[in-house]
């Protein structure tokens, strides 16, 4: 796998370097090599170091700190456990949530870049490994989520500054941000406003609000002078790369060469997926614009998002099939293909009580999008569904003609979540306890809780993961925010901190140390039954079903306590 097999010249390496080349791109392989004689029963201990750094003085500065520990080893294990011990403790009697959990936030320190080097002003999380070892705009937001539990905002702020600090001078964010240049095509969507809304409501900071509304105001500018040529309220989705999301039937329905290797403008359809996340980030302009105190201009992002929910209820939502669609510009026509984009409205206040049956219709149907290892990206009666990941007859990298992808499942989870909440709808929240379980046990090698994964796509009827690919730790969706929200129950809003968990039948959970506020906030469940400490007194207890609701004044000391039914 290295290139040092065919260097080695009577048993020993070159001392060559080759740093050249016809581009800069590339990996860096780096050999060293001793001759150690032993005999028999004899040991010898041999330390090999490397430090890495932008500088020599800063490199050889931490190779001689390292070297002058007893036991270097330590100092890794001392930062992990300062890394683990700034974020929420949770422990339960699922053994494949308690290691999930904690197995994310292993993937989110592995995947941290904290530099501070030409385009990486600000500490941020990768998307992946390999390839996908820099910020990405489409899994950012994912990023915020997961790491605004953190008791420190910087990483979770840094995943939407960095792209900020980048900003096209169009508005619109990267797609792909290389430490010292730009990747000039690369574009991704993503629902921004949601993520620092949510942030928000955890580590609020009227300074990164202010910051992350001009930032996120001309991206809104971006979409709506370049996405919606006809003012229609339903914002463009141009290639297939874009969404995130290639290789899927809802493109090639409206131009039969979508699917083809190219960036720019391919095609042009109204995406479901793409309305609702600006749609979201207009309603979080307001919220933003209000608190900063642009009250104006909060009511202008209010009328704005006013016009898209309009349009989305009257144009994408197909009153005789029971679902939302995409919609063709040429034609003004829904396209009529079903994908797991269709659901995404459910995540926001668009939807109804009205609009509820065709959610459980469609999404709890086997023969669509219930299958063993919920939920494919397609639903499984399109002509074009692959469990396997085959598109048009050839293995793909990444295919969403079927597949089950992370990042997918973490908006299905949150728009069943949170349309149980807002109707009061315990089937619901039972199908979202079932889906969010079932989600986390998909992730495991062989079935058993010893060995979590993250890898980029799944069979939907097997949970075969995309090893083919070896793109594992993969950080393409949010989990632990899942586990804190709906299984601990803990939910922070604008006045306080909701408690009340979803029934996942645990036989005991104690989620501790979680941050809102400023407040230390701890829930423990038992059975049916769950308590609430806030800064460490006993702030009430009730049942599952039945939630409780902290209230904070404006000193954010806890003053009420309300438990609903």
């Amino acid at each position: 796998l290295t290139p040092f097999f065919e260097q080695f010249q009577k048993g020993r390496l070159s001392n060559k370097e080759k740093l050249h080349g016809v581009n800069s791109d590339g990996l860096l392989y780096i050999g060293i090599h001793s001759t150690i004689v032993l005999k028999p029963k004899e040991e010898e201990r041999i330390i090999i170091a490397l430090a890495a750094a932008s500088s020599i003085h800063e490199a050889r500065q931490n190779l001689t700190l390292a070297l002058e520990l007893e036991d270097p080893i330590q100092l890794s294990e001392m930062n992990w456990n300062d890394h683990f011990s700034s974020v929420p403790y949770f422990e339960c009697s699922d053994e494949y949530l308690t290691r999930y959990y904690w197995y994310r936030w292993y993937g989110l320190k592995l995947n941290t870049i904290a530099t501070g080097e030409d385009n990486y002003s600000y500490p941020f999380v990768c998307e992946g490994i390999g390839y996908f070892r820099a910020p990405i705009s489409y899994s950012a937001m994912c990023h915020m989520l997961e790491n605004r539990w953190m008791h420190t905002p910087e990483l979770a702020q840094g995943s939407l500054l960095t792209f900020i600090d980048n900003q096209r001078e169009d508005g619109g964010f990267r797609g792909y941000i290389d430490v010292n240049y730009y990747r000039q095509e690369m574009f991704y969507h993503a629902n921004w406003g949601n993520a620092a809304i949510q942030l928000d409501a955890i580590h609020p900071s009227p300074e990164f609000l202010q910051v992350a509304y001009e930032g996120l105001k001309k991206y809104a500018y971006y979409f709506d002078r370049e996405r919606d040529e006809e003012i229609s309220g339903l914002y463009d989705i141009d290639n297939h790369y874009e969404t995130g999301q290639e290789y899927m039937h809802r493109y090639t329905v409206v131009n039969p060469n979508a699917d083809q290797d190219n960036w720019g403008e391919v095609f042009r359809l109204k995406g479901v997926d793409v309305t609702v996340y600006i749609y979201e980030l207009k309603r979080a302009l307001s919220t933003m614009a209000d608190k900063i105190g642009k009250t104006d201009e909060a009511e202008l992002w209010n009328f704005e998002a006013d016009k898209i929910k309009a349009s989305v209820l009257e144009r994408m939502w197909d009153p005789e099939q029971e679902m939302f669609f995409d919609v063709d510009p040429a034609t003004g026509q829904r396209t009529k293909v079903k994908t797991a984009t269709c659901f995404y409205p459910y995540l926001t206040d668009i939807v109804s009580e009205l609009h509820l049956p065709g959610l459980k219709r469609h999404l709890f149907n086997p023969k669509e999008f219930w299958t063993k290892y919920p939920v494919p990206s397609s639903s499984a009666d399109d002509k074009f569904f692959s469990a396997e990941p085959d598109w048009k007859g050839k293995r793909m990298n990444c295919p969403w003609n079927g597949r089950v992808w992370p990042m997918t499942n973490s908006h299905i989870a949150e728009a069943l979540a949170h349309s149980a909440i807002r109707f009061s709808d315990g089937q619901l929240k039972k199908k979202a306890a079932e889906f969010i379980t079932k989600f986390i046990q998909l992730m495991f090698f062989d079935g058993g809780p010893t060995k979590p994964n993250c890898f980029e796509h799944y069979n939907p009827l097997t949970g075969q993961p995309s090893i083919y690919r070896g793109i594992d730790d993969y950080q393409h969706s949010w989990v632990a925010d899942l586990i804190i929200k709906y299984v601990c129950g803990v939910r922070p809003n604008e006045n306080g901190t909701t408690i009340d968990p979803f029934p996942f039948g645990l036989k005991h959970a104690l989620i501790e140390e979680v941050i809102a506020k400023g407040r230390r906030i701890k829930v423990e469940i038992s059975g049916k039954r769950f308590s609430v400490w806030v800064d460490g007194t006993k702030f009430g207890e009730s049942t599952i079903g039945r939630p409780i609701t902290a209230t904070f004044d404006a000193s954010t000391k806890a003053t009420d306590f309300n438990s609903n039914n």
